[in-house]
């Protein structure tokens, strides 16, 4: 599946803007913020100010005061940069939302290395490991603008404390409209392959679904996976069509949805029957500043790299 290079937008700003439809209609939507910027949310606040709340810099302030309006009957969604509000409030996010179970959602733009050049402070590359060891929260990862409004819609009438991780820079449309038959299983196989698929979620899938396409001949099938907690179990379909399977992401390589899926295959006594290899970023900061580009090389999963890892996989065979 190639990917066509039209439609590029901004996650946060399809987020916000379906928020924003639903939030004229129904009073009790509260948008908090900590003193973000953005066009949506820029348009957002001038719409219906009743409903926004701009908290300052005061994260674990913030998942509290969600918390307390949530048990007051206020649907909740917390608007900020991924690596501030997860880091500094995970105490309050595990204490006052998943421990009670409240349904505030919280919105984090700059997944992975989204803020590439601005350092290790505004990496988020070891969200999904962070919340996956906390109960009764919901993890989602879109990959697309389509499959972000999706998501928004979906979640506006969950009941369950949320995450979503969004991606900073502009994205592709992969999916195509009512593309999905069952939304609601987490996943998507966006190409048919063989032997050998690949695993992605968010920006990643992208890079997935080129290299599926490079190397087409071989037969390499692509999933995305957009909701990583919890995950159905209709995905195990997947671990019994390939035999070997890649897990291309840009988090750390312990606790990512590689490290989830292992568990699956552990869980369900897999072991002799797939192979699942992890290609995510190392166990180390890297305190050079470039470009996304330049930290997945680091990392070796840059397109080149992981389609030489893949091909060397299928010469094996």
């Amino acid at each position: 599946m190639k990917l066509k290079k039209i439609n590029y937008k901004f996650q946060r700003d399809i987020f916000i803007n379906t928020l924003q439809e639903y939030a004229i209609r129904d009073k009790k939507i509260i948008l908090i913020s900590n003193d973000q910027g953005a066009p949506a949310l820029d348009d957002f606040k001038k719409k219906i100010p009743k409903q926004f709340i701009n908290a300052g810099i005061s994260e674990q302030n913030i998942i509290s005061v969600a918390a307390g309006l949530a048990k007051e009957g206020y649907n909740c969604f917390i608007y900020s940069i991924t690596s501030f509000i997860l880091y500094r409030a995970f105490e309050q996010i595990k204490i006052d939302l998943c421990s009670m179970k409240l349904p505030v959602k919280i919105i984090g733009v700059g997944s992975g290395y989204s803020y590439a050049i601005d350092g290790p402070t505004h990496h988020a590359t070891e969200d999904i490991g962070i919340l996956n060891l906390l109960q009764n929260i919901h993890i989602f990862s879109p990959s697309d603008g389509y499959l972000t409004r999706k998501i928004a819609k979906f979640i506006i009438s969950d009941k369950n404390p949320s995450y979503i991780r969004l991606d900073r820079e502009l994205c592709s449309d992969i999916y195509k409209k009512n593309i999905f038959k069952k939304f609601e299983n987490g996943f998507y196989e966006l190409a048919k392959g063989k032997n050998i698929c690949i695993i992605s979620t968010g920006k990643m899938v992208s890079q997935a679904l080129e290299i599926s396409y490079d190397l087409k001949k071989y037969g390499i099938g692509v999933v995305d996976l957009y909701k990583i907690k919890p995950i159905n179990h209709k995905i195990l379909s997947i671990f019994k069509k390939y035999k070997t399977l890649f897990v291309l992401e840009e988090h750390n390589e312990v606790g990512g949805i590689g490290s989830i899926l292992l568990e699956f295959i552990n869980k369900f006594s897999l072991n002799n029957k797939v192979k699942l290899i992890k290609l995510a970023l190392k166990q180390e900061y890297i305190f050079n500043y470039g470009s996304r580009d330049f930290l997945h090389k680091k990392h070796f999963i840059d397109k080149k790299k992981v389609k030489e890892i893949i091909f060397n996989e299928i010469i094996k065979k």
